[in-house]
């Protein structure tokens, strides 16, 4: 792996996004009182133009950023992987799955299974870069899959990387599968890499999948025929909801929709439109009315006419869309396209001696001490990093780009934030978040929170990750033209 000074920038898109998602993943936060000389002082109270320079466009092309979003959604999803996941395996969809598979013919005899080895056919032995529940002709597959393993904390599936992992299924009665069609099937994977999908934290909850299902059943209802059949799985129903509390006090949400599986298909299978159905909880009374039934195939013929072969494949876009709108995907566009004209002095000062500190500090540490024990020319050579005669020379190379970067990153996203007009709002509201979140947990400190939501204790870094990111994320996205679902969920972005 060719490791030079040209890496740099992919080490600091992979944190920044990354470090956007895990931090949302709180109450937000804080301020309390900062002093003068505080980054987060000088950012707020500048003016900035004389160190960065950037336009903000009117309009936004989809076609000349879609590639950069999706390769930046790639490299986020690879990061979260690392960091959240270990050894841990999630079978779910858009996910992605590198393994090896082996297959038994189950004979029960007398009450007892007996296994015969079947053999696969080459393209199937060792299988790279699977999307479960991607491809219909799957899904018996995926499913039994997905519910192999053990089982967390929250009653999910999970398999173990590089563990072997055996489950039972029935193939289905398909021509495709000769003479295993309609058998029972034992299978062994072991699966020797794993991406997890896309996950979208915010208030301490995976956002992402309600998101992209809230999504697609929109555009559906927007794009498909409504249908006067029952609903059956798989179908996109339109409704109204009233929730009476315990209290006695009622709210109302008018044209909500979902997909009907799962739990939803519990509460909604059989009614058509037009039907009025009532369900009780523990503390609320919900009064549904049926407002729409859009089937299945007049989803799929929806999804299609949009462009799209499948509905994986229009989930899939949407889900790089949500990561471009919340974790950073379109303000790593942004400033990456503004210029920095200059560095202030202190603020390249201050980020130095804190990202010294908290920033890739393993790997600098491990690779300086490599180089003491075996020499830099070892060490060198082993890392594959060109162009030094010492590793100290490109590991301060290395930290003084990643600061730069960040520091221009800051600088450009507290200006935009000033040239859209919301910057002092959302201070206010940080603010007033940051101060609940000091007490509600239970920290000593403001500093001690601070370094609890971002690993070099920064304000200013907080703050950007916390509100600036997610805010400035949802206004270029609105700005965003040419997206084949654009205009159906424009209105769904959290406001601020």
């Amino acid at each position: 792996m060719e490791n030079t000074k040209k890496s740099t920038k992919k080490l600091v898109i992979i944190i920044a996004a990354l470090l956007a998602a895990l931090l949302i993943i709180v109450p937000l936060v804080v301020i309390l009182a900062a002093r003068s000389t505080a980054p987060i002082d000088f950012l707020m109270k500048k003016d900035l133009s004389k160190y960065v320079d950037f336009e903000i466009p009117e309009k936004i092309e989809y076609d000349e950023i879609k590639e950069a979003i999706s390769s930046g959604y790639d490299v986020f999803r690879v990061g979260l992987t690392e960091s959240y996941f270990g050894s841990e395996v999630y079978v779910e969809e858009g996910s992605t799955l590198d393994f090896t598979l082996s297959a038994e013919l189950v004979n029960e005899v007398d009450g007892t299974k007996e296994y015969t080895d079947i053999v696969l056919p080459e393209e199937y032995a060792k299988i790279v870069g699977y999307r479960p529940f991607s491809k219909e002709e799957n899904i018996f597959f995926d499913k039994a899959l997905a519910e192999a393993g053990n089982l967390d904390d929250y009653s999910q599936h999970y398999i173990s990387k590089n563990t072997a992992t055996k489950f039972e299924l029935t193939v289905p009665m398909e021509e495709r599968f000769g003479e295993y069609a309609g058998k029972n099937i034992r299978f062994t994977i072991t699966v020797t890499d794993y991406v997890c999908r896309y996950i979208y934290l915010y208030d301490g909850y995976d956002n992402s999948i309600s998101t992209v299902a809230d999504w697609y059943c929109k555009i559906v209802t927007s794009t498909a025929q409504k249908s006067g059949g029952k609903i059956e799985e798989g179908d996109i129903v339109l409704y109204d909801c009233t929730d009476i509390l315990s209290d006695g006090t009622t709210q109302t949400y008018t044209d909500l929709c979902l997909e009907a599986t799962g739990d939803y298909l519990k509460y909604f299978k059989g009614y058509s439109e037009g039907d009025t159905f009532t369900e009780e909880f523990s503390d609320v009374t919900e009064n549904f009315t049926v407002k729409g039934v859009y089937k299945e195939d007049d989803a799929k013929n929806a999804v299609k006419a949009l462009g799209y072969n499948s509905v994986f494949e229009l989930k899939e876009e949407l889900r790089i869309w949500c990561y471009a709108v919340y974790s950073d995907g379109f303000m790593l566009l942004a400033t990456q396209s503004a210029e920095v004209l200059s560095y202030p002095k202190n603020l390249l000062n201050t980020y130095n001696k804190l990202e010294d500190a908290t920033w890739e500090t393993e790997f600098r540490e491990n690779a300086a001490s490599f180089a003491e024990t075996l020499g830099d020319e070892t060490a060198l050579e082993t890392y594959g990093i060109t162009g030094y005669e010492t590793i100290e020379d490109y590991l301060n190379d290395l930290l003084d780009d990643h600061v730069k970067t960040l520091v221009g990153e800051l600088m450009s996203s507290f200006a935009m934030a000033k040239e859209f007009g919301v910057l002092e709002e959302l201070h206010e509201r940080y603010e007033k978040s940051l101060a609940s979140y000091i007490v509600n947990g239970g920290f000593a400190n403001k500093q001690e929170a601070l370094e609890a939501l971002y690993a070099n204790g920064d304000e200013a870094c907080v703050f950007y990750s916390n509100f600036l990111s997610p805010i400035l994320g949802t206004k270029f996205a609105q700005r965003v033209t040419g997206a084949p679902f654009a205009e159906y969920i424009a209105d769904s972005y959290v406001s601020y």
